[in-house]
C-alpha cells in the first residue's frame, strides 16, 4: 500500500494542515481502515471527552493481572480492566490485534476504556 501526505482543511477553524504518511501508516499497521481527520491537530488536541462508542484494537491484555491496553486510533494506548469487559470472558475474547468498541472515561486516575466490547 502506498501512502502519500494530503493537505485538508480542519472542518472546526478552517486552517489548513497535513494528514502524513506516518499518521496513515500507523493506522494501517494498527490494523484501522485509514481515515483522514476532520480536525487539524490543534483543535484535536483541545477538544474535551466526547461520549459515545470509539473503535479500537487490543494492544495486549493479561488475564493474570486483569487488564490491558486499546489502541486509540489516534495511535495512543488507553487503559482497561477486565470488569470494564462486556460479554464472554475477556482471555478467551481479547488478544493482540482484536478489533474492539469502548467508551472513555475520565477518572482521577486518567482516561480509561469503558463498556469495552467486541468489533462484530
Amino acid at each position: 500500500m502506498s501512502f502519500q501526505d494530503q493537505m485538508l482543511i480542519c472542518e472546526k477553524c478552517g486552517k489548513k494542515f497535513v494528514f502524513r504518511v506516518e499518521d496513515q501508516r500507523r493506522q494501517a499497521e494498527s490494523g484501522f481502515e485509514i481515515k483522514p481527520p476532520r480536525e487539524c491537530p490543534d483543535c484535536q488536541a483541545s477538544k474535551e471527552v466526547e461520549p459515545g462508542l470509539r473503535e479500537g484494537i487490543i494492544k495486549w491484555y493479561r488475564d493474570e493481572k486483569h487488564f490491558g491496553f486499546v489502541i486509540q486510533r489516534d495511535g495512543s494506548e488507553i487503559f482497561f480492566h477486565r470488569s470494564n469487559f462486556l460479554g464472554e470472558e475477556p482471555a478467551e475474547a481479547l488478544h493482540e490485534g482484536t478489533p474492539v468498541w469502548y467508551e472513555l472515561e475520565v477518572t482521577d486516575r486518567g482516561p480509561m476504556a469503558v463498556n469495552v466490547h467486541l468489533k462484530e
